[in-house]
């Protein structure tokens, strides 16, 4: 009975998929071979990263901080996905009444999606991790400990998410559990030196050389193996989700200049998922700043840690956007704008729901830490790029609630999508400086560009559903 289940969702996952390359040829094309190229670049910056560590990797909490950064980024992107995937019922009537058990609906939903995931960001994430340990005192295997543990934390988010779903749906079983798990997992992290990284923090000690990278190596994938046994049994016992009670009108703006973004933005926000979202991309946020303020790390390191964190769980506001437009097409369709006024409004609110977590989160870093205006308007250029990559990753893979695992097909062309802007971005800029163009005429360029990119797709996205 599940492999027949596993098969048959399998085969609707990479019919969809088919469906999206084949409108799109010429960019997933490009997409494609960007990442395949990814990787070899990726490890020329591992290299360069490793190199001016290398010194310094044995000093502080250097190597701890090393592991961190990408650990708690994934952490973010683990919890995003959790509060997104839906429940058995999204799969149709006949699975959600048929004998197969929960946990094998999740697992027969994550197949097709996760091995996706893996072909895109697995390559790259494991080619810089290992040019970076090559360089480093752990050597090349602590630099694959870390690449496992970035993967780890994932699922690690994931459970955490489900602990704060239980315990806004008042299930104090489960949410007493994971806040026990959370302990422990404090408790192994201070025993090892490093409390925020728990299970995960014989990492450190292997890139630092002091400790033996093959038994981190093997720590951190028992860790990965029990994370994601606990989240599937976690996500197969979430109950379902009760209907709400219909909503009394309210009227948001006046005039008609306005309306257009209000509804948008109120229809987003209306979203449990992009909700939870928000929240834990400020909670994350913040515990950025608290773990890079306690570490003593200098300034704008907190800032940058706690921003980029907190856009990792935001930029889901962009990423729906696209689900929300089709969702009511003729709705949008059948007023008195056209479709580039209708994309150039979900272009600002996407961006606008992006920005603000980070906003709040980055004054909070200044005030606590300090940062220069260089380091803002760095992370200004990440927030504009970066919504408008989810912008087109959510056109490309729209974001609905209609298979279990659609929300991770679209992480998984989001990741793809990231990649391959990194790696363009990254060969581009440096050769326009090279030239003599001013950093913020290159800057513009590229975030005008990115949001061009994105109007366009969400454009073609709404003329093709019609």
């Amino acid at each position: 009975m599940r492999s027949a289940l596993y098969s048959a969702v399998a085969r609707c996952h990479a019919r969809r998929l088919g469906k999206t390359v084949a409108t799109a040829p010429l960019p997933a094309a490009i997409v494609a071979i960007l990442v395949v190229l990814a990787p070899f670049a990726l490890v020329r910056v591992g290299r360069a990263v490793g190199g001016e560590l290398s010194g310094v990797i044995g000093t502080g909490g250097v190597a701890d901080a090393l592991v961190l950064g990408p650990v708690l980024a994934a952490a973010v992107a683990g919890a995003a996905l959790a509060v997104s995937l839906p429940g058995r019922s999204a799969l149709g009537q006949q699975v959600a009444a048929g004998p197969s058990g929960g946990s094998a609906v999740i697992v027969a939903g994550l197949l097709v999606p996760v091995l996706m995931g893996a072909l895109t960001v697995l390559p790259s994430l494991v080619a810089v991790c290992v040019a970076v340990g090559g360089e480093l005192p752990g050597g090349r295997t602590a630099g694959v400990a870390l690449a496992v543990a970035t993967v780890a934390a994932v699922p690690a988010g994931a459970v955490l998410a489900e602990g704060v779903l239980a315990a806004a749906r008042r299930r104090r079983r489960p949410a007493i559990a994971i806040a026990g798990g959370a302990v422990t997992w404090a408790l192994i992290g201070l025993a090892k030196g490093a409390a925020p990284l728990g299970p995960l923090a014989p990492v450190g000690a292997a890139l630092r050389g002091s400790a033996s990278a093959w038994l981190a190596l093997a720590a951190v994938c028992g860790a990965l193996v029990a994370l994601a046994l606990a989240w599937v049994s976690l996500a197969a016992a979430r109950p379902v989700k009760r209907s709400r009670t219909a909503r009394s009108a309210r009227r948001l703006v006046r005039g008609k200049r306005f309306a257009v973004p209000a509804a948008m933005a109120v229809l987003l926000t209306r979203r449990d998922d992009v909700r939870f979202a928000t929240i834990g991309a400020l909670g994350f946020g913040a515990a950025g700043i608290v773990i890079a303020g306690a570490a003593a790390a200098p300034a704008p390191t907190p800032f940058l840690l706690a921003t980029t964190t907190a856009l990792l769980g935001s930029i889901l506001c962009s990423l729906a956007m696209c689900g929300v437009l089709l969702h009511g097409r003729w709705l949008w369709m059948g007023g008195p704008g056209d479709r580039h006024v209708i994309g150039r409004a979900a272009c600002l609110i996407g961006l606008a729901g992006s920005a603000l977590p980070v906003a709040v989160v980055g004054a909070g870093a200044m005030v606590s830490t300090g940062a220069p205006w260089g380091a803002v308007g760095v992370v200004a250029g990440i927030v504009i790029v970066g919504s408008a990559t989810a912008l087109v990753a959510g056109a490309l893979v729209p974001w609905s609630s209609e298979g279990v695992g659609d929300q991770l097909t679209t992480f998984a062309v989001l990741a793809a999508l990231a990649i391959a802007t990194f790696v363009t971005v990254g060969v581009v800029a440096p050769r326009l400086v090279s030239f003599g163009i001013p950093d913020m005429v290159v800057v513009a360029v590229v975030c005008g560009t990115s949001m061009g990119a994105a109007l366009h797709a969400l454009g073609r996205r709404l003329g093709a559903a019609g």
